[in-house]
């Protein structure tokens, strides 16, 4: 018996296929928009023809170059071909087994092309929500509703991991969640003046996907007669998945206005409380300047017989309260 399992422990690390047929050939070729690769099994020499040939055809027939910085041969056994912000790799495992349906043990993935999440991706990822090497606030967002800084942390992360979703190594984006709960709850208490220590005991949800519980942070809007709008943080595992799908389903686009449009066309002075049913409406202005829709609007408006433009005092006349960037935890008046 113990001679047995020591043949069965030797024939685990030999392969069960023949791996070096000097006839065997096979190529698969995947093209996305402008950027291709090629997998082929075969000598080196052969992989360097068909580079050679594919840069004539590129020159002749199409008048294109090839990248020589980014067509590179690689052996995906011992380097790693990049496509599409993955790593292409074999894999390579002794200690990998699953049983068939008749109990026996068998290697598992011994072969197999695998995905990866490159190690740079996450660094480069982790370096919005970072200053000097530590999560930080994101003063673009000290403006926006709780609801709105939620559901923008969570669109961002849940976009990332999607992405990476046939990654086995996906659980590495764990240090990506980290910084950006710590930077997204830094967020919420830089807008509220608190410690970050109440933003958890104030937001601090348990949450159920799929049979189990997940830490994360909720924000909930009541709304009179309809259902509350709720933004979660959390929630979103990191488990593997090989067969996921890739499809990007089609957005439909509703004219929907902004939010600054919204506070516009509410007719309500926000800085005085004037509306159109008591007096003349009044448009306080912090700073003129910019192309986008938001300054046309107040353009616009003010040029309209109905606004009384009011300019608040400037920097020579002392007021610095209301120039620079928006006070801390105030939404900027128009």
């Amino acid at each position: 018996m113990e001679a047995a399992r020591k043949h069965r422990q030797q024939a685990h690390h030999l392969p069960s296929i023949e791996t070096h047929d000097p006839d065997y050939r096979r190529l698969r070729y995947c093209r996305y928009a402008d950027d291709f690769a090629l997998a082929f099994i075969g000598p080196k020499e052969e992989a360097e023809e068909i580079k050679q040939q594919l840069r004539t055809f590129l020159l002749e027939a199409l008048k294109l170059n090839l990248s020589e910085e980014k067509t590179l041969v690689t052996h995906a056994r011992s380097q790693a071909a990049k496509f599409l912000g993955y790593e292409i790799t074999t894999l390579q495992s002794n200690s990998k087994h699953y049983r068939d349906k008749n109990g026996r043990k068998n290697r598992r993935i011994n072969g197999n092309i695998g995905l990866r999440v490159p190690p740079t991706v996450v660094q480069e990822k982790c370096k919005r929500y970072l200053q000097k090497n530590r999560p930080m606030h994101r003063a673009e967002l000290l403006n926006e509703s709780d609801y709105t800084i939620v559901a923008t942390y969570q669109l961002e992360y849940r976009g990332i991991v999607n992405y990476y979703r046939m990654a086995y190594n996906l659980h590495t984006l764990h240090q990506l969640k980290w910084v950006m709960e710590i930077s997204l709850a830094k967020t919420l208490a830089r807008k509220h003046q608190i410690s970050v220590a109440k933003v958890y005991q104030k937001y601090k949800a348990n949450l159920d996907i799929q049979g189990k519980s997940y830490k994360g942070l909720q924000v909930t809007v009541p709304r009179e007669g309809k259902k509350p709008l709720v933004a979660t943080w959390g929630g979103i595992p990191l488990i593997w998945e090989v067969n996921a799908s890739i499809e990007d389903p089609t957005q439909t686009r509703w004219g929907s206005r902004s939010e600054l449009e919204k506070r516009l066309l509410a007719q309500v002075c926000e800085h005085c409380g004037a509306t159109r049913m008591t007096e003349q409406i009044e448009v306080h202005v912090r700073r003129f300047g910019g192309r986008d829709r938001a300054h046309q609007m107040v353009r616009e408006l003010m040029e309209g017989s109905l606004y009384t433009p009011l300019t608040l005092p400037s920097k020579e006349d002392g007021d610095q309260s209301m120039w620079g960037r928006p006070r801390r935890g105030k939404s900027p008046i128009f």
